[in-house]
């Protein structure tokens, strides 16, 4: 009888731990239901983005020697110019660009090739970036998709293209004309996540875009292969949207693959009408090739001129005489004494006369910047719209 009644009593202690699991899980389900839907939800690309950037492997395999030793270079490299140079930048720019860079809606940054990353270490704020280049926006491959042979090769073709910006400070156009035209690595968007995510982002979004005629844009997968009958006559780039993981604001990226010259320019006018639309505070020019200084770019010359508020630029931007001094205020940092031997023609003898003048209230650039890359050497001019 007794037997019978531990039994008895055994199976009710069951039934009671059985009920209160039961009503757990279903709590825990229903809890889970729920929660908050996070606002923002990270693109897949992100861990694609993640991989090319040296930041976190986690596609591919964690244990994979060559990535590590790419994203060990990297590291070193984005180390070394934050020591030396970034974080000179960054406290020269909050203080000089200070009643600018807060309140930047877009900035616009022509022949600027993939090089997010300095746009935004002195426009931090800015709601959109607006860069132009040559060369395509083309794919980024999925590393886990690749075979240890190719991804090695690749890994290679990464870091060679990065060479230039890290020891000069900007991209070379020959250099990436051969770059970026590789049956691998066939355009910008690996360094475009690259720099992304070295500057702390997070891709919330990212597409292929096309400009209709009335300069709105229209958008693509990023792994839509567009195969349009008239691809080689639009103006067609790439559309990110991203964030800082904190409570900043989203914040928009786009780069067109878009010839400035005249000659092209005037056959799209929908380009001007994207641009115009965005409502430039400011536009960086860096690394130009003195292209403005010719009548043959004028179109986006002055483009420039008529819907920039201030321009921060060297010396192979816009030259400084079509800045009339009853429309702008100007202020000069650094030194100019002239351009590099590839640009010999391009000097602006009235920029040097207004170094020498105004040289006892110039104030020295604290790092390199442009051609004459050495400290001491650069050159930057702030103009302002009066």
């Amino acid at each position: 009888m007794t037997r019978l009644i531990l039994v008895a009593f055994s199976s009710l202690i069951f039934l009671f731990q059985s009920c209160q699991q039961k009503q757990a899980s279903e709590d825990k389900i229903k809890s889970i239901k729920n929660a908050p839907v996070t606002k923002y939800k990270l693109a897949s690309e992100n861990e694609i983005a993640d991989f090319w950037a040296g930041t976190s492997d986690s596609i591919k395999n964690a244990n994979h020697k060559e990535w590590k030793k790419y994203a060990k270079t990297l590291d070193s490299s984005f180390h070394r110019l934050e020591r030396n140079k970034f974080s000179v930048m960054n406290t020269w720019a909050q203080t000089e660009l200070k009643s600018y860079r807060n309140d930047s809606v877009a900035l616009f940054y022509p022949f600027s090739g993939p090089d997010f990353f300095y746009a935004n270490l002195l426009f931090p704020q800015a709601q959109k970036y607006v860069m132009v280049g040559l060369e395509p926006v083309g794919a980024a491959p999925t590393p886990a998709l690749m075979k240890d042979t190719i991804l090695f090769n690749y890994l290679n073709e990464v870091e060679n293209s990065l060479y230039a910006i890290f020891n000069f400070g900007f991209f070379r156009t020959n250099a990436m004309r051969e770059n970026f035209n590789k049956e691998n690595m066939n355009g910008m968007l690996p360094l475009l996540y690259l720099f992304v995510k070295r500057r702390g982002y997070d891709i919330i979004s990212v597409e292929k875009v096309r400009l209709a005629a009335d300069g709105q844009f229209k958008s693509f997968p990023i792994s839509a292969i567009d195969t349009s009958k008239d691809l080689r006559r639009v103006v067609k780039g790439v559309h990110f949207v991203i964030k800082q993981p904190n409570d900043s604001p989203t914040q928009e990226l786009f780069y067109f693959s878009f010839d400035l010259s005249n000659a092209n320019y005037a056959k799209h006018p929908e380009f001007e009408q994207f641009v115009r639309k965005q409502k430039l505070n400011a536009t960086y020019l860096k690394a130009a090739s003195c292209l403005m200084h010719k009548t043959y770019f004028s179109f986006i010359r002055n483009l420039i001129l008529a819907n920039s508020k201030i321009v921060l630029q060297d010396d192979s931007g816009i030259p400084i005489h079509f800045f009339e001094e009853d429309k702008w205020e100007s202020k000069l940092f650094g030194s100019y004494t002239g351009v590099i031997k590839l640009f010999k023609g391009d000097e602006q003898p009235d920029l040097i006369t207004r170094y020498k003048r105004d040289s006892a209230v110039i104030k020295p650039l604290p790092f390199g910047t442009g051609y004459k890359f050495n400290k001491g050497k650069s050159n930057l001019q702030l103009v302002i719209r009066k």
